[in-house]
């Protein structure tokens, strides 16, 4: 896995228990929590210069001082705004414009602790990427994004392959936390801004398989169906999708219901080994239930019957294994094949 260094970030995330209100609480208390992110970075760096391998044991607290930062002055900001009065206690009006005059008090010294800032967040970020800390390296890239397009970026020209690197990278920590639905969106995120490195499509599928698992294993079929055809809505010429959805009524309804989705993934790519697996799975499946369903005809009488389902069958497995080269992705086509040519040699 590439890790990168990006500089460039900030954006909001809740303050749980910040009860300051005015302008002048939450300056004071942005700028402290800044003040404090200062203050371990120096002691980090300090460290990290007398000893390159020591340890960086708080990355978690400086990412939240930092964050607290931001949280505190982009609120302090539209509070700051106020109207300047006169002696009468009327409001002084600007001749030009005919409305209230306003002055601020803050906003200078904020938006400069805001700028001084702003590379900090995403250095955060790639902190808690190389230190395996995903909890924070995960905040930090989300809080990048969520200021994406916000006030405090305008004007401000952002790299497009550097957003898709933060896209991609937040979606990594949330996989390593096993958040499959906020990966699988900054996954989604990093491959529409034209991002193709480090696995990213695998990781998306990776996320949608495992989210529809958890959907089965609860039976929210419904819930995993609609999953999976949102995903279908944004790549229809996708082979995995229509397996996918396929498993999610072979859970649901049984293989015969499923057989529509494995056929449609073998004719949306015909390099895909899961989709002839699986339909070849259906049409075994079928051909072992005449045998069982029928235990006093004889193997003469059940070869008209089963021999065709067989000869369907066969060659869909054989596909199946001339694809997946290493036997990784279906594994057992083989004994399948083996098993479908003992029969027929059973059923003449």
């Amino acid at each position: 896995m590439k890790k990168i260094f990006l500089f460039v970030a900030c954006a909001s995330l809740m303050v749980m228990g910040v009860k300051a209100q005015t302008a002048e609480e939450l300056f004071k208390s942005g700028k402290a929590e800044f003040e404090r992110y200062d203050k371990l970075f120096g002691e980090y760096t300090l460290a990290k210069g007398q000893n390159p391998d020591a340890p960086d044991p708080t990355i978690g607290e400086r990412a939240t001082a930092l964050m607290n930062g931001f949280e505190m002055l982009q609120k302090a900001l539209p509070l700051d705004t106020v109207i300047e009065y006169n002696k009468d206690g009327s409001p002084k009006i600007d001749k030009k414009t005919g409305k209230p005059k306003f002055k601020t008090k803050y906003s200078n010294d904020i938006v400069a602790l805001l700028s001084g800032h702003i590379n900090d967040v995403l250095n955060v970020g790639n902190a808690g990427l190389l230190g395996n800390d995903f909890a924070t390296s995960y905040k930090a890239f989300k809080f990048f994004n969520s200021l994406i397009g916000t006030p405090l970026t305008k004007g401000v020209e952002f790299d497009q392959s550097t957003l898709g690197d933060v896209a991609f990278y937040e979606g990594y920590s949330a996989y390593q936390l096993k958040d499959y639905d906020a990966a699988y969106k900054s996954f989604m995120n990093a491959i529409g801004k034209g991002y193709t490195e480090n696995s990213v499509v695998e990781f998306k599928n990776s996320c949608l398989a495992n989210m529809v698992q958890n959907y089965c294993d609860n039976k929210q079929y419904d819930e995993a169906i609609t999953c999976i055809d949102n995903a279908i809505v944004a790549d229809a010429s996708s082979a995995l999708l229509q397996d996918m959805k396929g498993f999610i009524i072979e859970q649901k309804d049984g293989l015969d219901a499923a057989e529509p989705y494995f056929r449609k993934a073998t004719e949306l790519d015909a390099n895909f080994p899961n989709g002839f697996y699986d339909l070849g799975r259906v049409i075994y499946v079928r051909a072992e239930k005449i045998v069982e369903n029928n235990p006093s005809k004889t193997s003469k009488e059940l070869a008209p019957m089963v021999n065709p389902l067989y000869q369907q069958a066969l060659p869909l497995f054989k596909k199946a294994k001339e694809l997946d080269t290493d036997g990784s992705k279906t594994p057992q086509a083989g004994r399948f094949v083996e098993a479908i040519e003992y029969q027929l040699e059973q059923y003449k």
